[in-house]
């Protein structure tokens, strides 16, 4: 565990050994949940962190294959999967 101090314009930062387990980026979002008296950063996945996941071949994929790609990287990134019929 470390700990940060929030500055007078209510900013903190984050170290370096959770920005490294979390794999977090420069300009990625995450969501602030309050728990009780925590504070929980969570990542948000983007269009970004799919990439590549629909392979390297060259057909033209259909938006069902599109769909069932993105939620095979959503949950192998450990995020929580798409709703149904979307």
């Amino acid at each position: 565990m470390t700990q940060t101090k929030i500055s007078s314009a209510y900013q903190t930062t984050l170290s370096a050994e959770a920005i490294r387990e979390l794999r977090l980026r420069p300009g990625q979002r995450v969501n602030q949940i309050v728990d009780g008296n925590r504070l929980i950063l969570e990542p948000v996945e983007d269009a970004d962190a799919l990439a590549g996941s629909l392979g390297k071949s060259r057909r033209a994929h259909s938006v069902e294959e599109m769909k069932a790609a993105a939620r095979a990287g959503i949950a192998r990134s450990g995020a929580a999967g798409m709703p149904e019929g979307v």
